[in-house]
């Protein structure tokens, strides 16, 4: 009997959803259209620029498909609502919080509509509507924050000059309908670059660590040196293995030995925190042990972040300089065949964040001193030293660009005079310069100052990069131009007479600023945020995240309620 009351009831149920599922859709869709025309916006729009921007774009998607629901047929959803949630699911994966995505809600309602036979299976009417608008506006929301950062936060940072890539949230909405590949259309957005790849792999390991408790303290005071033994020793042993930089066997805490292999892996946790690496236990090694995990994870975020704001590609081969960790990278094909320490600038001359692309260098180069150099520190040093500027080996031009006698500079009208350090080994930009002509007249340059390259802590400039090994670099980027070998390099860096060499192919560089970053070695270091620029990240971030939240809140609690009721309030 059961056997064939099974289709019978499945017969019924067609019966059913046929006499009422035109009346329904028309239902549907005039809730739809009273969502999208209403004054008040629902309360998942936030009333920053962003919002209004997708809520505009979400309107526009709706009349150019006159209407017609995007996730929802009739009143029952679509496979593609279980492929946006899944995506969704994965935000914090990217160092994103799913909870701004209302993930838990959807996958409730979804669930909900999914169940019963004769029941009413699928959304009320009213409510399908309004659904489907916003799960439209949660899609273009979710792959902008994928596509350039959270709530455009790029625009935000004014230090931050490296220009995004334009991003069309609805023209990729409509594509992944058009090919039904809702979540992959979500997962191509994610950077492929590998820096980014392993920085989100070490999110999830330290966010693995932290549910293990994170890591011990070690006392502040501790002090060690080679051989002494101390019961500090073993919870410093205690503290490395935790992070993976002692590997050996944690000795007891009792009268624990400091012993040279702890010593090793005190040195590579220095160097992973850019600290002197001696091996000796310090106030400074001790405060960034004790660095909360949390803390961390945090960092990490921030900087995957600034990851989704770069261009999705950067060029097959692309120079990178992570200015807090003092280093040049050249990438190519995933590949790093040259690596530097670099001096970048002071904090009152920081060196820019931007990008632009290189496109000649210039060997044994005049240096034309900037007007506030010149001001500032050139000219005093004239008047204190008549026989600077010969030392200096420089000399001055009138407004015409021709040297005139020194002797002849009227100090009250400073204005009028240009210095120049002549090519040679004194010269400040030393034998070598790179150019990627810019708007703040910053490149790379070699440096008579090599041994500013052996401090840890390396901001010295006037906010160009000093580089520490200029040769390879030009050997790099001149290695597919006929004759220009490591001798005609050489050679022409030392004839003290200006040369100009153009690259056959345009080569990207980034100035880029990461405090938390995975070497190309595929060690986790973490840097001091020397320009500040991650307090105010972080500030700008918990201000947006506490309002999307509250937005997201909102929403939860107005699609909690009875169809049909509306509530907007302030979220934003």
């Amino acid at each position: 009997m059961r056997n064939r009351l099974v289709p019978l009831l499945l017969m019924v149920a067609a019966a059913v959803g046929c006499t009422g599922g035109a009346e329904r859709q028309k239902q549907v869709e005039a809730t739809l259209q009273r969502t999208l025309a209403a004054q008040a916006r629902p309360p998942y729009v936030t009333t920053d620029a962003e919002g209004k921007k997708l809520w505009k774009l979400t309107q526009q998607f709706y009349e150019r498909r006159s209407h017609a629901p995007a996730w929802i047929k009739g009143t029952k959803p679509l496979p593609r609502i279980s492929e946006l949630i899944a995506a969704l699911q994965t935000a914090a994966d990217e160092g994103l919080d799913p909870q701004l995505y209302n993930v838990a809600l959807l996958e409730q309602r979804r669930q909900e509509a999914s169940k019963g036979l004769l029941t009413k299976k699928g959304f009320e009417p009213q409510e399908a509507g309004a659904l489907d608008v916003w799960l439209t506006y949660l899609y273009m929301k979710y792959a902008s924050d994928l596509a350039d950062g959270l709530s455009d936060l790029a625009h935000a940072d004014p230090k931050w000059q490296i220009k995004p890539e334009k991003f069309d949230p609805a023209g990729r909405l409509e594509s992944a309908l058009r090919e039904n590949k809702v979540g992959a259309s979500l997962a191509e957005l994610m950077p492929d670059n590998p820096q980014y790849q392993a920085l989100r792999k070490m999110l999830l390991e330290f966010r693995a660590q932290a549910v293990k408790g994170g890591w011990p303290a070690v006392p502040a005071q501790a002090r060690l040196k080679p051989g002494q033994r101390s019961p500090v020793a073993a919870t410093i042993a205690h503290r490395l293995a935790t992070s993976g930089d002692f590997t050996g066997t944690v000795p007891a805490a009792n009268n624990a030995v400091y012993t040279s292999d702890l010593q090793e892996a005190l040195k590579r946790f220095q160097r992973r925190h850019g600290l002197a690496d001696d091996g000796i236990i310090t106030a400074a090694v001790t405060a960034e042990m004790n660095v909360p995990v949390d803390q961390r994870i945090r960092q990490i975020e921030l900087n995957l972040e600034r990851w989704r704001w770069l261009p999705r590609d950067l060029g097959e081969r692309h120079i990178i300089v992570n200015i807090p960790e003092y280093r040049l990278e050249v990438w190519d094909r995933g590949q790093v065949p040259v690596s530097m320490r670099v001096v970048v600038g002071k904090q009152d001359t920081q060196t820019p964040i931007f990008s632009d692309e290189m496109t000649h260098v210039v060997f044994s180069p005049y240096w034309n001193v900037p007007s506030t150099i010149a001001q500032g520190e050139t000219l005093p040093e004239i008047m204190k030293d008549p026989g600077f500027l010969a030392r200096a080996n420089m000399e001055v031009l009138d407004r015409n660009g021709q040297p005139i006698d020194p002797s002849t500079i009227d100090v009250a009208d400073p204005a009028s005079y240009r210095f120049r350090q002549r090519p040679g080994a004194q010269n400040s930009l030393g034998l070598v310069k790179f150019m990627f002509p810019n708007q703040f007249n910053v490149y790379l340059h070699d440096t008579p100052t090599d041994s500013l390259f052996a401090r840890v802590s390396r901001s010295f400039s006037h906010g160009c990069v000093r580089l520490e090994n200029p040769l390879a670099l030009a050997e790099y980027v001149l290695r597919d131009q006929q004759g220009w070998t490591r001798e005609k390099i050489e050679e022409a860096m030392h004839a003290e007479e200006e040369r100009t060499v153009k690259l056959k192919k345009a080569i990207p560089v980034y100035l880029g600023y990461w405090t938390a970053r995975v070497s190309s070695d595929g060690v986790m270091q973490f840097r001091k945020d020397v320009y500040g620029i991650d307090s105010r990240l972080a500030a700008l971030l918990a201000d947006r995240l506490s309002r999307l939240r509250k937005s997201a809140a909102a929403a939860a609690s107005a699609m909690n309620r009875p169809a049909g009721v509306v509530n907007r309030s302030s979220t934003d």
